[in-house]
């Protein structure tokens, strides 16, 4: 079993995206009472965290890193996941607003990075955010159909539009009849000859017969010919009322995929492993390890009237989740390296956002951007613009080891979050620390709680204070380290703050506290799940 500290960094990790506070962690750690975990996880799941986590995750899922339409609104889909995952909306009730939106997409005139703050400015009037997800795919109903059946039922039919496989269930007649479900909507603009930046105004509109723009495509005339119909066979009707017969059917209790495919999918994250590998791959030749467990869960999950957070609170209970990542040792073989199943905790890197929300937790660095007059959200998007790439990776299959790369490790040690968060700045981790009553042992606890969540065992005290001591006999330095320069690309916010505090160290002892903070940002111990 993991210990109490590793147990919670790693659930706020999973359901919050981000390290616990110092402050909670010593909380957790004083608590004795047999259900501090269940008590922890509630905390967690009524945390406004929850919904900034998993709307980011979902935003990434539905509308990818880049959508360059000027009439798809991020900050207005953002804003509509925000409110519904902040309200734990059931999960039928919120696919069914995704599949079948209607309305205003935009107020119009905001900027491409205006959800650069999660979309908890919530958009207002007629607004429908949902529409958003219609309009990204306005001119490929194809991917559409393709995306809604990967993402919420667990089926990857996109393979069928070309041709028809030997080995699969779906042809090629069968994946336009179901991509013909989602060229029945019309586009009324409401905004014409915007400047170049701002979002233009579109209402999305049922149409009773395939929009005539799908007609006009060459490639598409099959899809708009052909009867809208679910993959089951079920035949989804005419006229306005297809959309909405099409999420009936998706989220029906007797969807033999609806259930199971989010399921899965939360397992996936949350275990490394789904029981289905790739998380939306159900395919009928793609057989689940341990079924009877993901139909009893995906009935739990259905019987809970779809609550995510109920979901959540299931899989996070575990046992299985709250096994160590330490490798199963057999007292006459060599120590078991691989993870077969979930006998043990699979250790993960960091996403982006959850590295960018850690580092920043870790460092204290959202009260030294606020102090130096500059906008934390602002700040994040641009950061994530500028390094996010670096840490691209592909959700549709899970690795059983750790697959950093280089150029990640080296935008980690030599990037601007952590020179910045590592300088001893007004309001930083560092100033922090170094204020706190007591010895060097007490500072260096601080630092501990404060990044890997733990407190330091005896060694590492003793280490690190030797560490100090040795640095008091090191003259100090009479010039200020050289200024890095910026890596091409977009323009880094946190230049200038890294910048000010590369003047002459106050002393060596302040020089090898930061050495001391940013050798703990750079630890396997931080950067990975565990």
């Amino acid at each position: 079993p993991a210990d109490d500290t590793t147990w919670l960094r790693r659930a706020w990790i999973d359901v919050l995206g981000t390290i616990p506070p110092p402050e909670v962690v010593v909380r957790f750690i004083a608590d004795k009472g047999v259900d501090r975990r269940a008590r922890a996880l509630d905390e967690m799941l009524a945390s406004p965290l929850w919904a900034d986590h998993w709307t980011a995750y979902w935003d990434d899922v539905w509308m990818g890193r880049d959508t360059r339409a000027q009439d798809v609104d991020r900050g207005a889909f953002r804003a509509w996941l925000h409110d519904a995952l902040a309200r734990d909306v059931p999960w039928d009730v919120l696919v069914t607003q995704l599949l079948t939106a209607t309305g205003l997409n935009s107020e119009g005139g905001r900027q491409k990075d205006a959800f650069a703050n999660d979309g908890k400015a919530p958009a207002t009037g007629d607004v429908n955010g949902a529409v958003n997800w219609t309009l990204r795919y306005q001119q490929t109903p194809q991917d559409m159909a393709g995306a809604a059946s990967r993402t919420l039922l667990g089926v990857q039919i996109q393979c069928a539009q070309c041709h028809d496989h030997k080995t699969e269930k779906w042809t090629q007649a069968d994946f336009q009849r179901f991509a013909a479900a989602f060229v029945r909507t019309r586009l009324v603009p409401i905004d014409k000859g915007k400047a170049m930046g701002d979002v233009k105004r579109v209402e999305v509109r049922d149409l009773d017969h395939p929009a005539p723009r799908f007609g006009k495509m060459g490639d598409l005339d099959p899809i708009a010919k052909a009867q809208p119909t679910a993959l089951d066979g079920t035949d989804l009707g005419g006229g306005e009322g297809v959309r909405v017969a099409l999420a009936k059917w998706a989220t029906s209790k007797d969807n033999p995929w609806f259930s199971r495919a989010m399921v899965n999918r939360v397992w996936g994250h949350f275990l490394g492993r789904g029981f289905v590998d790739p998380v939306d791959d159900l395919r009928p030749s793609n057989h689940p390890t341990a079924p009877a467990l993901l139909d009893a869960l995906a009935a739990d999950f259905a019987a809970s009237g779809w609550s995510v957070k109920h979901l959540v609170r299931v899989v996070v209970g575990s046992q299985a989740y709250a096994l160590s990542a330490a490798p199963l040792v057999d007292a006459n073989a060599k120590a078991d390296p691989e993870v077969k199943l979930w006998e043990r905790f699979r250790v993960t890197p960091l996403g982006p956002d959850e590295l960018l929300n850690s580092l920043i937790a870790a460092t204290r660095l959202d009260a030294v951007v606020r102090a130096n007059g500059l906008d934390l959200d602002q700040v994040r998007f641009r950061v994530k613009q500028r390094y996010g790439f670096l840490f691209d990776v592909d959700e549709e299959n899970d690795e059983t080891d750790y697959e950093g790369t280089i150029a990640q490790a080296l935008a980690l040690l030599d990037g601007s979050v952590v020179g910045t968060g590592t300088r001893l700045l007004p309001g930083g981790a560092l100033a922090d620390a170094l204020g706190t009553p007591g010895d060097d042992s007490s500072k260096i606890e601080a630092l501990y709680l404060r990044t890997l969540s733990r407190f330091p065992t005896q060694d590492e005290v003793a280490r690190w204070t030797q560490f100090l001591a040795d640095s008091m006999s090191t003259p100090d330095a009479a010039v200020a380290p050289p200024v890095r320069a910026a890596p091409p690309g977009q323009p880094d916010p946190l230049t200038r703050l890294e910048n000010r505090g590369m003047t002459p160290r106050e002393n060596a002892r302040v020089r090898a506290y930061e050495d001391l903070l940013w050798t703990l940002l750079n630890s396997s111990e931080f950067v990975l799940n565990h």
